[in-house]
Protein backbone atom coordinates (compact mmCIF):
# COMPACT_ATOMS: atom_id res chain seq x y z
CA UNK A 1 0.00 0.00 0.00
CA UNK A 2 1.62 3.43 -0.94
CA UNK A 3 0.93 6.98 -1.52
CA UNK A 4 -2.91 8.03 -2.14
CA UNK A 5 -3.92 4.65 -2.75
CA UNK A 6 -3.04 3.25 0.48
CA UNK A 7 -4.15 6.30 2.09
CA UNK A 8 -7.66 6.17 0.91
CA UNK A 9 -7.49 2.18 1.57
CA UNK A 10 -6.56 2.56 5.09
CA UNK A 11 -9.37 5.37 5.53
CA UNK A 12 -11.83 2.30 4.40
CA UNK A 13 -11.26 -0.26 6.28
CA UNK A 14 -10.98 1.59 9.61
CA UNK A 15 -14.26 2.94 9.08
CA UNK A 16 -15.65 -0.44 7.95
CA UNK A 17 -14.31 -1.45 11.66
CA UNK A 18 -16.93 0.56 13.18
CA UNK A 19 -19.43 0.00 10.41
CA UNK A 20 -22.82 -1.71 11.07
CA UNK A 21 -23.18 -3.86 8.19
CA UNK A 22 -25.53 -3.60 5.63
CA UNK A 23 -26.91 -0.27 6.92
CA UNK A 24 -27.66 1.02 3.02
CA UNK A 25 -27.51 5.01 4.16
CA UNK A 26 -23.35 3.89 5.01
CA UNK A 27 -23.15 0.77 2.46
CA UNK A 28 -19.12 0.71 1.35
CA UNK A 29 -20.01 1.57 -2.28
CA UNK A 30 -21.97 4.81 -1.39
CA UNK A 31 -19.12 6.35 0.43
CA UNK A 32 -15.70 4.54 -0.90
CA UNK A 33 -12.69 7.14 -1.04
CA UNK A 34 -14.53 9.74 0.78
CA UNK A 35 -15.83 8.94 4.45
CA UNK A 36 -17.73 6.56 6.13
CA UNK A 37 -20.45 6.71 8.91
CA UNK A 38 -20.11 4.53 12.19
CA UNK A 39 -21.78 1.70 13.87
CA UNK A 40 -24.97 2.91 15.51
CA UNK A 41 -25.37 1.21 18.66
CA UNK A 42 -26.76 0.59 22.04
CA UNK A 43 -26.70 2.21 24.89
CA UNK A 44 -23.59 1.04 27.04
CA UNK A 45 -23.60 2.12 30.91
CA UNK A 46 -21.06 5.32 31.06
CA UNK A 47 -18.91 5.47 34.55
CA UNK A 48 -20.00 8.44 36.76
CA UNK A 49 -18.95 11.49 35.60
CA UNK A 50 -15.78 12.85 37.71
CA UNK A 51 -13.62 15.77 38.81
CA UNK A 52 -13.71 18.20 35.72
CA UNK A 53 -10.12 17.87 34.89
CA UNK A 54 -7.61 20.34 33.49
CA UNK A 55 -7.29 18.63 29.92
CA UNK A 56 -8.96 18.93 26.84
CA UNK A 57 -9.89 16.10 24.36
CA UNK A 58 -11.30 16.56 20.28
CA UNK A 59 -12.10 13.21 18.97
CA UNK A 60 -12.44 12.94 15.86
CA UNK A 61 -14.02 8.79 16.15
CA UNK A 62 -17.11 7.70 17.23
CA UNK A 63 -15.38 5.11 19.07
CA UNK A 64 -12.84 7.27 20.79
CA UNK A 65 -16.17 9.00 22.23
CA UNK A 66 -17.97 6.60 23.24
CA UNK A 67 -14.35 5.42 25.33
CA UNK A 68 -14.32 8.99 26.79
CA UNK A 69 -18.17 8.38 28.34
CA UNK A 70 -17.72 4.90 29.26
CA UNK A 71 -14.59 5.89 31.27
CA UNK A 72 -16.39 9.35 32.59
CA UNK A 73 -14.08 12.01 30.90
CA UNK A 74 -17.25 14.17 29.52
CA UNK A 75 -16.26 16.86 30.88
CA UNK A 76 -12.82 17.18 29.16
CA UNK A 77 -14.88 16.33 25.48
CA UNK A 78 -13.53 19.75 23.63
CA UNK A 79 -15.11 18.66 20.13
CA UNK A 80 -16.15 15.78 18.31
CA UNK A 81 -16.83 14.68 14.75
CA UNK A 82 -20.28 14.87 12.45
CA UNK A 83 -20.56 11.38 13.07
CA UNK A 84 -20.42 11.25 16.92
CA UNK A 85 -24.02 12.93 17.28
CA UNK A 86 -25.52 10.91 14.78
CA UNK A 87 -24.79 7.57 15.87
CA UNK A 88 -24.02 7.29 19.24
CA UNK A 89 -26.40 6.24 22.34
CA UNK A 90 -27.59 9.48 23.66
CA UNK A 91 -26.25 11.83 22.21
CA UNK A 92 -28.73 14.51 22.65
CA UNK A 93 -27.79 13.96 26.55
CA UNK A 94 -24.08 13.01 26.60
CA UNK A 95 -22.68 15.32 23.73
CA UNK A 96 -25.31 18.59 24.19
CA UNK A 97 -23.34 21.46 23.42
CA UNK A 98 -20.28 19.64 22.42
CA UNK A 99 -19.01 21.80 18.97
CA UNK A 100 -18.57 19.87 16.03
CA UNK A 101 -15.10 20.35 14.39
CA UNK A 102 -14.81 17.77 11.75
CA UNK A 103 -15.33 14.67 10.50
CA UNK A 104 -13.91 10.73 9.87
CA UNK A 105 -11.45 12.01 7.12
CA UNK A 106 -11.05 16.63 7.47
CA UNK A 107 -10.70 19.07 10.57
CA UNK A 108 -11.99 22.35 10.80
CA UNK A 109 -8.48 23.86 11.70
CA UNK A 110 -10.28 27.55 12.42
CA UNK A 111 -12.39 24.91 14.90
CA UNK A 112 -9.74 23.11 16.47
CA UNK A 113 -7.72 26.69 17.26
CA UNK A 114 -10.52 27.97 18.75
CA UNK A 115 -11.01 25.14 21.07
CA UNK A 116 -6.81 24.67 21.71
CA UNK A 117 -7.01 21.16 22.86
CA UNK A 118 -4.45 19.11 24.95
CA UNK A 119 -4.90 15.89 22.25
CA UNK A 120 -7.27 14.73 19.63
CA UNK A 121 -7.95 11.71 19.56
CA UNK A 122 -7.81 9.39 15.99
CA UNK A 123 -8.29 5.82 14.97
CA UNK A 124 -6.01 3.91 12.97
CA UNK A 125 -7.27 4.39 9.72
CA UNK A 126 -6.56 7.97 9.96
CA UNK A 127 -3.11 8.27 9.08
CA UNK A 128 -3.33 11.26 6.60
CA UNK A 129 -5.43 13.19 9.04
CA UNK A 130 -3.33 12.68 11.51
CA UNK A 131 -0.33 13.40 9.74
CA UNK A 132 -1.97 17.08 8.83
CA UNK A 133 -2.78 17.72 12.37
CA UNK A 134 0.87 16.99 13.59
CA UNK A 135 2.47 19.20 10.81
CA UNK A 136 -0.13 22.15 12.43
CA UNK A 137 1.79 21.40 15.85
CA UNK A 138 -1.59 19.25 17.37
CA UNK A 139 -0.66 16.77 19.59
CA UNK A 140 -2.43 13.90 18.21
CA UNK A 141 -3.21 10.29 19.69
CA UNK A 142 -4.01 7.34 17.64
CA UNK A 143 -5.45 4.47 19.03
CA UNK A 144 -5.50 0.82 17.26
CA UNK A 145 -9.14 -0.79 17.16
CA UNK A 146 -8.22 -3.73 15.05
CA UNK A 147 -9.07 -6.16 17.34
CA UNK A 148 -10.67 -7.16 21.07
CA UNK A 149 -7.51 -6.86 23.27
CA UNK A 150 -7.08 -3.17 21.84
CA UNK A 151 -10.25 -1.97 23.93
CA UNK A 152 -8.30 -2.07 27.18
CA UNK A 153 -5.02 -0.50 25.84
CA UNK A 154 -7.34 2.33 24.54
CA UNK A 155 -9.35 2.84 27.97
CA UNK A 156 -6.03 2.77 29.60
CA UNK A 157 -4.26 5.93 27.04
CA UNK A 158 -7.78 7.47 27.26
CA UNK A 159 -8.16 7.28 30.95
CA UNK A 160 -4.20 8.63 31.48
CA UNK A 161 -5.38 11.60 28.65
CA UNK A 162 -8.41 12.75 30.66
CA UNK A 163 -7.42 11.91 34.58
CA UNK A 164 -9.75 9.07 34.46
CA UNK A 165 -7.48 6.69 35.37
CA UNK A 166 -9.28 4.98 37.79
CA UNK A 167 -12.15 4.42 35.91
CA UNK A 168 -10.38 3.35 33.22
CA UNK A 169 -8.63 0.59 34.76
CA UNK A 170 -11.66 -0.51 37.06
CA UNK A 171 -13.56 -1.02 33.04
CA UNK A 172 -10.00 -2.26 31.56
CA UNK A 173 -10.03 -5.41 34.22
CA UNK A 174 -13.84 -5.76 33.77
CA UNK A 175 -13.39 -6.11 30.33
CA UNK A 176 -10.63 -8.32 30.20
CA UNK A 177 -12.38 -10.55 32.96
CA UNK A 178 -15.30 -10.53 30.52
CA UNK A 179 -13.38 -12.00 27.91
CA UNK A 180 -11.89 -14.75 29.91
CA UNK A 181 -14.90 -16.17 31.30
CA UNK A 182 -16.24 -15.90 27.87
CA UNK A 183 -13.66 -18.03 26.53
CA UNK A 184 -14.28 -20.16 29.46
CA UNK A 185 -17.48 -20.83 28.19
CA UNK A 186 -17.62 -21.24 24.82
CA UNK A 187 -14.09 -23.79 25.17
CA UNK A 188 -16.48 -25.99 26.86
CA UNK A 189 -18.70 -26.56 23.67
CA UNK A 190 -18.43 -29.57 21.42
CA UNK A 191 -18.06 -27.86 18.18
CA UNK A 192 -17.19 -24.64 16.82
CA UNK A 193 -19.47 -24.29 14.00
CA UNK A 194 -18.69 -22.40 10.46
CA UNK A 195 -20.03 -18.87 10.22
CA UNK A 196 -20.66 -16.57 7.31
CA UNK A 197 -20.80 -13.00 8.79
CA UNK A 198 -21.97 -10.95 5.83
CA UNK A 199 -21.29 -7.15 5.98
CA UNK A 200 -23.57 -6.62 2.36
CA UNK A 201 -25.75 -8.80 0.40
CA UNK A 202 -25.11 -7.62 -3.02
CA UNK A 203 -22.37 -7.50 -4.42
CA UNK A 204 -21.30 -10.23 -1.49
CA UNK A 205 -18.97 -8.65 1.17
CA UNK A 206 -17.68 -10.52 4.58
CA UNK A 207 -14.84 -10.16 7.03
CA UNK A 208 -11.49 -11.88 6.32
CA UNK A 209 -9.17 -12.60 8.95
CA UNK A 210 -7.49 -8.97 9.53
CA UNK A 211 -10.88 -7.57 10.79
CA UNK A 212 -12.31 -6.64 14.08
CA UNK A 213 -15.36 -8.99 13.24
CA UNK A 214 -13.03 -12.14 12.58
CA UNK A 215 -11.81 -11.38 16.42
CA UNK A 216 -15.65 -11.36 17.52
CA UNK A 217 -16.38 -14.74 15.73
CA UNK A 218 -13.32 -16.40 17.12
CA UNK A 219 -14.02 -14.75 20.53
CA UNK A 220 -17.53 -16.43 20.70
CA UNK A 221 -16.87 -19.58 19.66
CA UNK A 222 -17.21 -20.09 15.63
CA UNK A 223 -15.08 -20.50 12.76
CA UNK A 224 -14.84 -17.66 10.28
CA UNK A 225 -15.12 -19.39 6.36
CA UNK A 226 -12.89 -16.58 5.40
CA UNK A 227 -10.80 -16.37 7.81
CA UNK A 228 -8.23 -17.40 5.35
CA UNK A 229 -8.39 -13.94 2.78
CA UNK A 230 -6.21 -11.23 4.14
CA UNK A 231 -8.00 -8.65 2.83
CA UNK A 232 -10.48 -7.25 6.18
CA UNK A 233 -13.62 -6.50 3.94
CA UNK A 234 -13.27 -8.80 1.07
CA UNK A 235 -15.69 -9.90 -2.27
CA UNK A 236 -16.81 -13.68 -1.37
CA UNK A 237 -18.57 -15.52 -4.30
CA UNK A 238 -21.98 -17.22 -4.47
CA UNK A 239 -20.15 -20.76 -5.34
CA UNK A 240 -17.75 -20.19 -2.62
CA UNK A 241 -19.93 -20.23 -0.22
CA UNK A 242 -22.19 -23.16 -1.32
CA UNK A 243 -19.33 -24.95 -0.61
CA UNK A 244 -18.34 -23.50 2.84
CA UNK A 245 -21.77 -24.50 3.44
CA UNK A 246 -21.58 -22.42 7.21
CA UNK A 247 -23.70 -23.75 10.37
CA UNK A 248 -24.68 -20.19 10.80
CA UNK A 249 -25.21 -17.01 8.47
CA UNK A 250 -25.37 -13.20 9.50
CA UNK A 251 -26.77 -10.99 7.50
CA UNK A 252 -27.48 -7.32 7.57
CA UNK A 253 -30.23 -5.66 8.92
CA UNK A 254 -31.33 -4.38 5.72
CA UNK A 255 -31.30 -7.43 3.88
CA UNK A 256 -34.57 -8.75 5.96
CA UNK A 257 -36.77 -6.84 3.92
CA UNK A 258 -35.11 -8.71 0.52
CA UNK A 259 -36.14 -12.54 1.34
CA UNK A 260 -32.63 -13.35 0.56
CA UNK A 261 -33.51 -16.99 1.98
CA UNK A 262 -35.76 -17.91 -1.14
CA UNK A 263 -33.03 -17.19 -3.64
CA UNK A 264 -29.68 -18.44 -4.92
CA UNK A 265 -27.41 -19.00 -3.07
CA UNK A 266 -28.77 -18.48 -0.17
CA UNK A 267 -31.59 -21.25 -0.46
CA UNK A 268 -28.66 -23.83 -1.08
CA UNK A 269 -27.24 -23.49 2.04
CA UNK A 270 -27.82 -25.79 5.19
CA UNK A 271 -27.91 -22.58 7.58
CA UNK A 272 -31.21 -21.75 6.02
CA UNK A 273 -32.88 -25.09 5.95
CA UNK A 274 -32.14 -25.12 9.58
CA UNK A 275 -33.24 -21.74 10.45
CA UNK A 276 -29.44 -21.14 11.20
CA UNK A 277 -29.34 -17.69 9.63
CA UNK A 278 -29.90 -14.38 11.63
CA UNK A 279 -30.42 -10.96 10.90
CA UNK A 280 -27.97 -8.07 12.44
CA UNK A 281 -30.12 -6.12 14.94
CA UNK A 282 -31.49 -3.00 14.27
CA UNK A 283 -28.59 -0.45 13.66
CA UNK A 284 -29.02 1.11 16.93
CA UNK A 285 -29.21 -1.59 18.66
CA UNK A 286 -25.82 -3.04 17.18
CA UNK A 287 -23.02 -3.23 19.16
CA UNK A 288 -20.98 -5.78 17.35
CA UNK A 289 -18.56 -3.34 15.04
CA UNK A 290 -17.59 -0.08 17.86
CA UNK A 291 -14.79 -1.11 19.69
CA UNK A 292 -16.00 -0.05 23.17
CA UNK A 293 -17.60 -1.63 26.37
CA UNK A 294 -20.69 -2.29 24.74
CA UNK A 295 -19.00 -4.60 22.76
CA UNK A 296 -19.74 -7.03 25.35
CA UNK A 297 -23.75 -6.77 24.63
CA UNK A 298 -22.70 -7.98 20.64
CA UNK A 299 -20.74 -10.59 22.36
CA UNK A 300 -23.22 -11.99 24.48
CA UNK A 301 -25.94 -11.69 21.16
CA UNK A 302 -23.38 -13.79 18.59
CA UNK A 303 -22.52 -16.28 21.19
CA UNK A 304 -26.29 -17.61 21.23
CA UNK A 305 -26.34 -17.53 18.35
CA UNK A 306 -23.39 -19.41 17.38
CA UNK A 307 -24.08 -21.61 20.08
CA UNK A 308 -27.87 -22.00 21.70
CA UNK A 309 -26.52 -24.75 23.59
CA UNK A 310 -24.28 -22.86 26.14
CA UNK A 311 -27.54 -20.22 26.80
CA UNK A 312 -27.42 -20.92 30.27
CA UNK A 313 -23.95 -20.11 31.52
CA UNK A 314 -24.67 -17.39 28.90
CA UNK A 315 -27.20 -15.89 30.77
CA UNK A 316 -25.14 -15.84 33.91
CA UNK A 317 -22.16 -13.65 32.48
CA UNK A 318 -24.62 -11.63 30.55
CA UNK A 319 -26.03 -10.54 33.75
CA UNK A 320 -22.19 -9.84 35.18
CA UNK A 321 -21.32 -7.81 32.07
CA UNK A 322 -23.76 -6.79 29.99
CA UNK A 323 -26.03 -3.59 29.83
CA UNK A 324 -29.06 -6.57 29.48
CA UNK A 325 -30.63 -4.59 26.59
CA UNK A 326 -29.40 -6.80 24.04
CA UNK A 327 -31.46 -10.18 23.57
Amino acid sequence: MDGMNGIVRAAVLAALSEFTPGDTRRRPYAYFGIVFSFLIGTAPSFAAETKAPTASVVSLAPSNTELLLNVGARKVLAGVCTNCPQVLPNADENLKNVPIVGTFVTANLERLIRVKPNAILLVSGQEAIAHMLKMKGFNVVLLKNDKLADIPENLHRIGALSKTERNADALSRKFNQALKDLSAIVNGASSKPKVFYCTWAQPLLTVGKNSFLNDIITTCGGANIAADMGQPYPHFSAERLILADPDVVILPYDAKDQALFKRFPWNKLRAVRESKLFYSPLPKDDMLSRPTMGVLDGLYWLTIKIHPELKPRLAKWRSSYCSMNVQ
